[in-house]
Order: C-alpha cells, then structure tokens, then sequence
C-alpha cells in the first residue's frame, strides 16, 4: 500500500504543479492582452537630434509602416528645412543669399510662402513678430550658440534698428526685395514650419500614426497616444529648473508653443538679457516671461507665442481666439493670464 500511495502523492503533485504552471501562464497572457488592448498593439520608437540649434525628439508608433522609415523621412525634412532657411552661417541657404543680395530675387514658392506667413503674422500682431530682424539678432550674439552673447551700446541698437522692420521686405508673387539693409531671420516660425512638415510626411507615409515631435518644448502632435488619448504637456515653470511645471494640458491633435526668457540668455549685472527681442526698442522684450500658445499647426503658434511674449497680456492675446488660438502668459510679476478657451485643454 505504501508503494500505491507514494505513486498517488507524486501524480497529485505533478498534476497541481501542472495546473499551478498554466494558472500563471493564463495569469501572464492576461495581462499582456489587456495591455495590448488598451494601449495598442504597436510600440512607439523615439529618436533624438540636434536641430534648429535645439533638442529634437520624434516619437512614432505605426501599424502600417517601419517607424524607424517614418523618423528618418521626418528628420531628413527638418534638417531640409533648417539647412535652406539659415540666415547666417550657411552660403548656400536661400536665406543667407536674399540677406547679401542688394537686387530683388526670384525664390521658390516654398520660400515666398513662409516669407509670406511671416509678414502676415506680423502686420497681424502690429509688427510684434517681426522676420526682418537679422542685424540685430546677430548684433546681440543670438544667432548662433556658439556665437559670443554682448551687451551691445546704445548706439550700436540704434544703428542696427535702422536696418530692421518687416516692412523692409517687399514680396510679389516669388519674387522677394529687401530695403534698406535689412536681414531676414525666420527663426520664429521656420521650425514650427518644419516641425508641420515632418509631421505631414509622417500622416502621408500612414494616416493612422500616432505620437508627437518635441523641438525644444515645441509640440506637434502626430495622432493621439496609442490612438485614443491625448498627450499629457507640462508647461515650464520660466523661473524653475527644467522638469518644474505651472500646469499641464492634453493635446490629441494640433500644436503648442512656448516662448520664454529662460531659453537663450545671459545676464550682466544681474539683469537677464534674452534672445526675444522687442522690435520696437532693439532690447529684450520685459512684458512677459513666458507665453505658450495653442493652434492647430505649429507654424502658426510658434509665430503667436513669440508675439505674445513680446506685446503681454493686455494688448492682443485675446485677440487670438478669434483667430482659432488659445494662450498662457506669465507677466513680468508673474501673474498668469489665459484665454477663454484655454481651461478646456487643461482636462484631460
């Protein structure tokens, strides 16, 4: 009898070994099921550059395409983009060639198109985005990272002021004229631009991909996460470090952009000297801190966070609604202000 038991004990526990086994395995698939089903059965691939003299980060997740084909389309375009619209380093970017030309020049239609967005934003917000103002970025030592930062003197402001203004720049069809001396910087809106086409080659390569490009805090989203929520963006604290937010909205289509002090600066005797100029004065604008503006492309908000920075609350900003733009802005003092529209974003 002993012999029969031992042969049952040893049955019976292979077979609960057996069943406690397929339990996990069950328990296991269960949870990889629920994770597929509620996120997606596709993951997302992310990839960092250095574009636009910034951070750049591409997320892709696509059931249709390779991501990693995706990104690099994307990231080519940008680098198209940035390439072809530098103003200063670069001798054979369209850019560089209408700054050092003293005749009219007949340019591609790409290139009259985005010179052509900038002026409409400017005679928009009263010239406060202003693309005609190359002399005196450079003059500030803005135009480049590697370029020394000065406090310039008066007098040089003043010279450099005469030779700025967007009114300067004629357009007539594809054919670009600029007077009196001016150069053209169009850093203000040509990433948001390639930031849109990136994300337009991206919809054309799979209509249903999803995710988001980061250039430097600048947002375009690609499609919803995982294709049914929207991304979660924490709006910088302009006064904190990097990771500390004053607030978070959630974004399923369309674009934000933020402008800040805290982005190129440098100080002398204690007083922060940023790269948003105010066309008016030739100095740092000092009427806000931070403006994040919120529109459906990223050309477009890009273009309004940085007249928004430059004007303040009180001049234009509500003005934007009208125009299918919603904003944030933190004053000199730090009060925050924010458009009608602007809480319906704040919820997820």
């Amino acid at each position: 009898m002993r012999k029969a038991d031992r042969k049952d004990v040893l049955k019976n526990r292979i077979v609960i070994q057996s069943l406690i086994f397929l339990s996990v395995i069950f328990v296991f698939l269960g949870i990889v099921l629920w994770r597929n089903t509620s996120r997606g059965s596709t993951a997302y691939v992310e990839r960092d550059d250095f574009i636009f003299g910034t951070l750049v980060r591409v997320v892709v997740a696509s059931e249709k395409q390779d991501p990693e084909t995706i990104i690099d389309a994307m990231i080519q375009e940008m680098k198209r983009i940035e390439s072809k619209f530098h103003p200063y380093h670069n001798g054979s970017s369209v850019i560089f060639k209408l700054n050092h030309s003293s005749k009219a020049m007949t340019v591609d239609e790409e290139t009259a198109f985005l010179i052509s967005k900038s002026l409409y934003y400017s005679k928009l917000t009263a010239g406060a985005f202003d693309p005609a103002l190359g002399r005196l970025i450079k003059l500030w030592g803005f135009d480049s990272p590697d370029t020394e930062k000065k406090l310039p003197k008066p007098e040089e402001i003043q010279e450099a002021l005469k030779a700025s203004g967007y009114r300067n720049v004629k357009v007539n069809v594809k054919e670009v004229l600029l007077e009196n001396g001016v150069w053209l910087d169009l850093g203000g809106i040509a990433k948001g631009y390639a930031v849109d086409q990136a994300v337009r080659i991206a919809k054309r390569m799979d209509e249903n991909a999803t995710g988001f490009v980061d250039a430097g805090g600048d947002i375009a989203i690609i499609g919803p996460k995982f294709g049914q929520y929207p991304w979660k963006i924490g709006i910088r604290d302009p006064r904190g470090g990097p990771q500390d937010i004053v607030g978070v909205v959630y974004l399923s289509e369309g674009a934000i952009a933020t402008s800040g002090d805290y982005e190129r600066y440098f100080e002398v005797e204690g007083i922060r000297y940023h790269h948003i100029l105010d066309p008016q004065t030739g100095y740092p604008a000092r009427k806000a801190i931070s403006a994040t503006v919120i529109a459906e492309k990223l050309v477009d908000a890009d273009a309004l966070a940085t007249a928004a920075f430059v004007l303040g609350w009180h001049k234009i900003v509500e003005g934007f609604v009208g125009i299918g733009a919603q904003a944030m802005i933190i004053d000199a003092e730090g009060n925050t202000f924010k458009t009608r529209g602007f809480s319906a974003y704040e919820k997820e």
